[in-house]
């Protein structure tokens, strides 16, 4: 019984999966808004809705109540005369939601399902919409709302006015824009006719958070000044004021207070302390362990340089496996690396540099390094080298546990408008993690590495074996940033193609191009960004100064 209850369910998921579900959209928004003589607007949206092969109980539609005239003051509109159906019958069951700033409604029941196209109406009255200017009066509306969660095919409005004869078509101007909130694109268009309606249109499906938006403005004097209440907030009350006096402390200490914590807590507990060994000029080997068994990696070093794991590191890493005999780096065609596997793991390797052999290559001999997503296998060896120069005694802690708790900091710091803190952070969160004694006499004997690697150029002609020294140390460049100078300095010492590298160009190497393609290539690496939206107020339509999301209206919705 269990195993053909198992494959009936594997033959629905199968069937399931073989068919594709049509998405949501709103196949049309039409608004018509009748302009009254009394100030007073009527609007009725009729709202196209293909729920596709879903099965939903209806939608929702959310609409701001406050508007921002041209004088930057904030006034509350008056919402009234609800009316909802659907497919042309009887009134649809709805929920109307208020809050201080907006009106939701919630159509349909739970108990009820719906599916397909269905053509939602809403009516209302809205109280307050017009705006009054010095030389013109003027309706400034968004028709569909920028916060829909589903694109809109076709988007029209009409605004009707409703007094023939006292106006002309010539007396009515007409704008719009669309696009997300804020946005000055006009692919839209507008005209008024005979008839003294305005007629606005998108020329273009709006998608998820774009709205169509229009102003549309008539002479003085034709209708009543209906003016709305200023609105008064909750942060205007008693209790209001009481809490933003709260928060000013509290903001006190988060935009004052906490940056000079971070200095005195660096000052107290994250300066490094004072070590034996300096810095000098010629210093021909990468620092030891502590024990002096062996030679720290490239890794290591990097990290000890710069107290963070980054791509450096890794690709010092991967150069450093070639030349020990665990890798080959076949460069195929120009800048197109292949990794090959030439030797398994040992216990020669330190952790992280076995997770490199085992889960880059994921049982492959060759892996192109172009086709590769390393993402979750990079952050496994960063995490493995921060854990591994606490082993090796370097730090009193895990560099990256302390940095990651300073950059969370400043990362809510700027997200809050705090940038005194979020520079202070981030910059100390660098600086924070703490190093032992040995590890300070280590990083300074990285840095007098550093610096032959760097600035030392006549030396290189004494050296009995400049081959062996340009491959050894070759890693450590890469690690400190310095590689092509260091490979530029070997170009007319006659110092031939690594065992561990083979390039396209056959025998004809150049380390400076080596060393210029590996770098390019390792840093590969992709991390991406998300850009972000904005959205602004409402004000004036006219005049250029206009966007999308602007005005009365607004809001938008989506299925439920």
């Amino acid at each position: 019984m269990k195993k053909i209850f198992i494959i009936i369910v594997l033959l629905v998921s199968y069937l399931l999966l073989g068919f594709s579900v049509k998405a949501e959209q709103i196949n049309s928004f039409d608004s018509q808004i009748y302009i009254n003589q009394d100030g007073t607007i009527d609007v009725r949206e009729t709202i196209v809705y293909d729920f596709g092969d879903l099965q939903k109980h209806g939608i929702y539609r959310f609409i701001p109540t406050i508007k921002i005239n041209q004088d930057k003051k904030t006034f509350k509109l008056d919402f009234s005369n609800f009316i909802v159906t659907r497919n042309g019958g009887n009134a649809e069951p709805y929920k109307i939601t208020q809050t201080e700033n907006q009106i939701e409604l919630k159509i349909g029941i739970k108990e009820i399902f719906v599916t397909g196209i269905n053509t939602y109406t809403i009516s209302y009255k809205v109280a307050g919409a017009l705006t009054y200017f010095s030389d013109h009066d003027e309706l400034y509306w968004n028709v569909t709302g920028n916060e829909w969660t589903v694109p809109i095919s076709i988007s029209t409005s009409e605004v009707i006015f409703e007094f023939p004869g006292k106006i002309q078509k010539e007396d009515i101007k007409t704008t719009c824009y669309t696009g997300i909130s804020s946005s000055n694109a006009s692919n839209c268009s507008h005209f008024a006719d005979d008839q003294l309606t305005a007629n606005i249109k998108s020329n273009l499906t709006l998608l998820a958070g774009e709205g169509l938006t229009f102003a549309v403005s008539f002479p003085k004097n034709i209708v009543a000044v209906l003016e709305p209440e200023e609105f008064v907030s909750f942060w205007d009350s008693f209790i209001g004021k009481l809490v933003s006096l709260l928060l000013g402390i509290l903001a006190l200490i988060w935009y004052v207070g906490l940056p000079f914590y971070i200095v005195y807590r660096w000052i107290r507990y994250g300066r490094d302390p004072k070590g034996t060994v300096g810095i000098t000029t010629a210093w021909f080997d990468p620092p030891k362990t502590q024990d002096g068994k062996r030679f720290l990696t490239p890794g290591e070093v990097g990290t000890l340089g710069d107290e963070t794991v980054d791509m450096k590191d890794i690709s010092a890493t991967i150069v450093d496996l070639a030349r020990r005999g665990y890798l080959i780096i076949d460069e195929k065609k120009k800048g197109d690396f292949y990794l090959i596997k030439k030797k398994d793991v040992d216990d020669g390797l330190l952790t992280y540099e076995k997770t490199i052999l085992t889960k880059f290559f994921d049982g492959e001999k060759e892996i192109r390094i172009k086709d590769q997503e390393l993402s979750s296998e990079v952050a496994e060896v960063k995490n493995e080298m921060y854990e591994q120069v606490v082993t090796d005694k370097l730090f009193d802690k895990n560099p990256q546990t302390t940095q990651t708790g300073y950059y969370m900091v400043a990362g809510i710091a700027l997200f809050t408008g705090n940038f005194f803190l979020a520079i202070v952070a981030f910059l100390f969160g660098r600086v924070m993690p703490r190093k032992t004694v040995f590890g300070v006499e280590a990083k300074n004997v990285a840095f007098s590495l550093k610096n032959f690697l760097s600035s030392q150029k006549r030396q290189l002609e004494f050296q009995a074996d400049k081959q062996m020294m340009f491959e050894r140390l070759l890693p450590f460049a890469v690690a400190f940033g310095v590689e092509k100078i260091w490979a530029k300095r070997f170009e007319s010492l006659n110092i031939t193609q690594p065992s561990w590298y083979h390039s396209y160009s056959g025998t004809n190497f150049s380390t400076y191009l080596l060393v210029n393609s590996l770098n390019s290539s390792f840093r590969s690496v992709a991390t991406a960004a998300t850009p972000t939206r904005s959205s602004s107020g409402f004000s004036s339509g006219m005049g250029g100064g206009g966007f999308s999301g602007g005005g009365g209206g607004g809001g938008g919705g989506g299925s439920w």
